[in-house]
């Protein structure tokens, strides 16, 4: 029999570091679900691998929500909430639900379940919940429902595990896609091979987002600001691969999240620069760490001359495009 540890060695033990916890955590395949809830007249909803069953009688369920979350504090008021299980078709969902702010319902259809929390149409099985308790967890809220209604049905279920969306099978749910004949139009055209390169290459890593509470749009502006100074409004709308007006909005919020600041550029009072904050570089550090070694298991199976003339072969894309734009706006 193993010796358990001293409480000497306990106490000494080094602490446990975020990064290492949420890798281990990522070794533990979990389902996938959507969790909606109402709130001043409002739906909410989120993507969340946090479920798990509590009680059979009563019947009792918990799923945890980040205290750093949009929409934290609108799920801790709610009365009320339902959890809907994804399946492998529900991909969309999950990638939809995990950004913030309230278009996740736009062109969504729903409508009121028996607790008021909207059910999204064409998904089950779906447990409608009414809020029976709720708990501190650190930097979560534990939130425990007792179920009332079940909308069932069997399906392949959408399971989350290192970081990526994968089937029951463990393949990795964006390689799941129909073969193209070789000399198929979609096969052979670059713009659909690129969009097809960029769904299979961020997809996956986007859906994680939620663990560090960003956004798809704040991801990228965390990781343009990072090797940055400062940058215009301009300059980081066209790296971040958004329009101006949709920025401005997204930098107003994270600015009163104090993750960005606008400071005024040295050489010209008149020109805004956007800069990282201390709590900004914080939180895209691990974000990048977890980037990197996601592009490390993605490109695994390549030769290093390999990976290496597919980023050469991108960036004589891209800079040959830019050439290019630059030279007709002259």
């Amino acid at each position: 029999m193993t010796d358990l540890p001293s409480k000497q060695a306990l106490s000494s033990a080094q602490p446990v570091s975020p990064d290492d916890f949420r890798h281990a955590l990522g070794q533990f395949p979990t389902g996938v679900t959507v969790v909606t809830a109402t709130h001043d007249g409002q739906p909410v909803g989120m993507t969340a691998n946090s479920f798990a069953s509590v009680s059979l009688q009563p019947p009792l369920v918990l799923w945890s929500v980040a205290t750093s979350a949009f929409s934290h504090d609108a799920f801790v008021a709610a009365d009320a909430y339902a959890v809907h299980f994804l399946g492998t078709d529900h991909f969309h969902y999950a990638a939809r639900f995990a950004g913030r702010g309230s278009p996740k319902f736009d062109g969504v259809n729903h409508q009121p379940g028996i607790t008021g929390a909207p059910l999204l149409d064409g998904l089950a099985p779906i447990l409608e919940c009414r809020t029976w308790a709720r708990y501190p967890g650190g930097d979560h809220t534990i939130l425990v429902g007792e179920v009332v209604r079940i909308v069932t049905r069997t399906h392949d279920p959408l399971v989350f595990h290192s970081g990526q969306m994968r089937r029951i099978d463990s393949s990795p749910f964006a390689s799941r896609m129909p073969e193209l004949a070789a000399g198929s139009f979609a096969n052979t055209y670059l713009a659909y091979l690129l969009a097809r390169a960029s769904f299979l290459v961020s997809s996956a890593f986007h859906a994680t987002l939620p663990q560090w509470d960003l956004s798809v749009s704040e991801w990228r502006v965390l990781a343009c600001l990072m090797d940055a100074e400062g940058l215009s409004v301009g300059e980081l709308a066209a790296m971040a691969l958004m329009k101006q007006p949709a920025l401005t909005k997204i930098l107003d919020r994270m600015e009163r999240d104090g993750l960005v600041v606008r400071k005024m550029a040295a050489a010209d009072r008149r020109r805004v620069l956007i800069h990282l904050t201390a709590a900004g570089r914080s939180r895209a550090k691990p974000v990048l760490r977890a980037a990197k070694a996601h592009e490390t298991e993605l490109l695994a199976t390549f030769k290093p001359e390999e990976r290496r003339m597919i980023k050469e072969a991108l960036h004589l894309l891209i800079d040959g495009h830019a050439a290019e734009t630059a030279r007709k706006s002259r």
